[in-house]
């Protein structure tokens, strides 16, 4: 066998697969492996492997005339199914239709986007194009990555950490590690997550982590930890906890404000600096599912009328992150600290971030209204630790 000549084969069957032409010039540009061939066996060997895929009726080797009768120019595909079955590969649509038959009873129900994103790959794949930065011929692959966002739209990976879920999912403990480069894009298909333009920041929502990060808190609050109950009012600056481990929370003694921080410098500076009765807590970015749970508890253990903060960046991310954080809290509105301060700024807001900013300002809540305030007053993007802790205002 002659493995030039297979590679030849190979490549304009899969030329055609995609829907490309049906010949494949033998030239030092398309048939730079055949050029390559400087022995008169090894092309020997190469023209009598294409006669024999000739002879099986799936190609046509087209010569040159006269002087160039000799000369290989061009195979043209007479039969793709012949072609195929003489080189003993499935074409691209049977690769397609294997994935189909598995995946298809799976996506009935699916969300939209995610049935959408699979008629696209499914249409890509049959031409044997890549989808999701995969092959049609890596089925194990085509498969795993919808099974995982189905499960990840339904979430079901709350509360286990990335191994357990990749073992309950897929029966393999790094199997979604393996797969996350090629989650993400599908991901974004969900309109809900498209926003989401770095892969560690959209896994962290979603809670596809190792393990989940630890929460720092500080704050007038009994939590129930680990099996004990653990009073942490007097231990300063703060404490960091395994929110697995936490199974409930409530009040010490009167509390004067919640505030969640987005950065970590400002954080540190925050529960060193200001000695008060507030619930200060470390939001890592976009809080992941184990924080937004504890969130929950304290929005709802909480008096009403204790007001709660947020104090982050302003700019896209730092809107998305207030947002979210209000979306949790149902018993309380959330405020912004510190994101409306007049403040010499390098830029404006470029045009991609003011189209979303408007966006936010349309709607009729607290983020709305932050935005709002952003685009009527002039102000441009701010890091939090800029400016120096304070403590809310009541």
């Amino acid at each position: 066998m002659s493995e030039v000549a297979r590679s030849l084969l190979m490549k304009l069957l899969a030329q055609a697969d995609r829907g490309g032409r049906e010949t494949l010039p033998i030239n030092e540009r398309s048939a730079k492996e055949y050029f390559a061939l400087k022995d008169l066996s090894g092309r020997d060997s190469a023209h009598a492997y294409l006669t024999n895929a000739a002879m099986a009726g799936g190609v046509v080797l087209e010569r040159g005339k006269g002087a160039e009768a000799q000369d290989l120019k061009r195979l043209r595909l007479l039969d793709a199914n012949k072609l195929a079955e003489w080189l003993g590969i499935p074409r691209a649509s049977v690769y397609a239709e294997r994935i189909d038959n598995l995946l298809a009873p799976l996506m009935l129900g699916s969300p939209e986007w995610l049935q959408h994103a699979y008629d696209e790959a499914m249409s890509l794949w049959s031409l044997g194009k890549v989808a999701f930065r995969i092959q049609a011929e890596d089925t194990v692959s085509a498969i795993n990555i919808f099974r995982i966002a189905l499960s990840v739209s339904v979430g079901e990976q709350n509360n286990l950490d990335m191994r357990r879920f990749s073992v309950r999912l897929l029966n393999d403990s790094k199997a979604v590690e393996g797969m996350l480069s090629k989650l993400a894009p599908l991901l974004r298909c969900n309109p809900e997550w498209e926003q989401f333009e770095d892969n560690n920041e959209l896994f962290r929502m979603l809670g596809l982590e190792k393990f989940p990060p630890p929460i720092y808190i500080k704050g007038p609050l009994v939590i129930s930890y680990s099996g004990v109950q653990w009073d942490i009012s007097q231990l300063h600056p703060f404490v960091g906890i395994s929110p697995d481990q936490v199974f409930d929370i409530a009040l010490a003694r009167n509390v004067h404000y919640v505030l969640t921080i987005e950065n970590l410098a400002s954080f540190q500076r925050h529960v060193r600096e200001i000695e008060d009765g507030g619930i200060v807590i470390y939001s890592a970015g976009f809080p992941s599912p184990a924080l937004t749970h504890v969130l929950q508890w304290i929005d709802k253990c909480v008096p009403d009328d204790c007001q709660c903060f947020h104090w982050g960046d302003r700019d896209i991310g730092g809107v998305r992150i207030f947002s979210h954080i209000e979306s949790v809290f149902s018993e309380h509105a959330i405020h912004p600290h510190l994101m409306m301060a007049a403040q010499s700024n390098d830029r404006e807001f470029n045009e991609r971030e003011r189209q979303l900013l408007e966006n936010y300002a349309s709607k009729k809540c607290a983020t709305g209204s932050m935005a709002k305030y952003w685009l009527d007053n002039g102000l441009g993007p701010m890091e939090q630790e800029a400016l120096d802790p304070k403590a809310p205002g009541l």
